[in-house]
């Protein structure tokens, strides 16, 4: 994961308690003398939130049952809301929270192309085939990762737009930032300018710009907020990857071994625009043009990986439940088109801009109106919250 052990806490209120699990749980592992600045493996995380769950679904009187199928729809039945699966089972609820997560990515179609969460398919690449992924950013990493992993040799070959990857992490400590200090700043520029000049400051003292990104972070939300629509649509244009790149960065030792694929040559990332891809009966060719170049260029692999993450537009989604919702007017995309619409404590807003009774979201389907609520510090003060908001009505 990307972000350190003593931060990873499920609980806002006990943040040593996934730091004290991972010391208590996890002797099997290679590292054993777990600290707060650890990067612990997503697999353990799993096992972690698997643990905080199981008491809750193993016991005699099970509180929380869990169904795997496709939403298809959501709806009213009376004043009461229901879910409806692809099968056409229906359930019933008093209350519904949307957490579907991220955007699933709009992937290129083809034999050849697998996602970059469903690791299964990893294990039907070749060791020795050449592999493409679409996108440069933290899930790329986790591909590259995951391929090294199971001890693939043949080339990676990483293509974005812009060809940024995620900046490494180090140890910072956050820049103390006066909220009255951002304050002034009227607009993006004026705040660009000014989160530029505290950068200048920080690094004349000796220290990093990772401390001024950190230390923005208990702001981000006011200011997103604080920004006009419009402004707030040319950061996502123009700002936002570079953001990402210095937000979202790579724990150390996954720093170091995506710097050895690419020195040796086996990882090769490329700014570039795809402009086709033809499947072929056991291959894929990709077609693109260099950021600065002029001719295309095809690439012959054996997979794609899609990492680049869901459509820029919310309201183009291809999940049937956020569809349904939105056209039975039970909801209505955010005024950036990143997410739902939702109030301060959460309830989604309906087609007329009203709350919609029981229904709330959580997690990055609210970002287009919080922004910084893609990670666990940011989503477990949302749930608790919510949990709060439902147990209290």
């Amino acid at each position: 994961m990307n972000v350190r052990a003593s931060n990873m806490s499920a609980f806002p209120d006990q943040p040593e308690h996934f730091l004290n699990w991972l010391q208590n749980n996890s002797h099997s592992m290679t590292e054993t003398a777990w600290q707060p600045q650890s990067f612990a493996p997503r697999a353990l995380y799993r096992l972690y939130l698997n643990d905080l769950l199981k008491p809750y679904i193993e016991s005699d009187a099970p509180r929380i049952f869990i169904e795997t199928s496709d939403v298809s729809d959501v709806s009213f039945e009376g004043l009461r809301p229901q879910v409806t699966n692809s099968i056409g089972e229906t359930f019933p609820a008093d209350t519904i929270i949307v957490a579907t997560g991220n955007e699933a990515a709009i992937a290129t179609s083809g034999v050849h192309v697998t996602e970059y969460w469903s690791s299964d398919g990893y294990f039907d690449i070749p060791s020795d085939h050449p592999v493409a992924i679409f996108g440069t950013g933290l899930s790329m990493v986790d591909s590259v990762i995951s391929l090294l992993d199971r001890g693939h040799k043949g080339k990676i070959h990483a293509i974005s737009r812009r060809g940024l990857l995620p900046a490494r992490h180090a140890p910072a400590e956050p820049f103390p930032i006066d909220a009255d200090a951002l304050l002034v700043a009227d607009g993006l520029p004026r705040l660009l300018h000014i989160v530029r000049k505290m950068i200048v400051q920080c690094e004349a003292e000796g220290k990093s710009w990772r401390s001024v990104i950190d230390g923005l972070r208990p702001h981000t939300k006011n200011i997103w907020n604080r920004l006009p629509v419009r402004q707030r649509q040319s950061f996502l244009r123009h700002l936002r990857p570079w953001w990402d790149v210095h937000r979202h960065r790579m724990a150390p030792e996954v720093a170091d071994r995506i710097q050895i694929a690419q020195q040796s040559g086996q990882l090769t990332i490329t700014a570039a625009h795809l402009t086709s891809v033809k499947n072929k009966a056991d291959h894929v060719i990709i077609c693109y043009r260099k950021r600065w170049g002029v001719g295309l260029e095809e690439l012959d692999v054996q997979t794609i990986i899609d990492c680049r993450g869901g459509s820029s537009r919310f309201s183009t989604t291809r999940n049937l439940a956020l569809t349904s919702l939105m056209e039975h007017g039970l909801a209505k995309p955010d005024a950036v088109d990143l997410g739902l619409d939702v109030t301060a404590d959460l309830q989604v807003l309906n087609a007329r801009g009203e709350p919609s009774g029981p229904i709330f979201a959580i997690g990055p389907v609210t970002k287009g109106v919080f922004w910084e609520v893609t990670a666990v510090p940011d989503i477990r003060v949302q749930a608790e919250k919510l949990a709060k908001t439902l147990l209290e009505g």
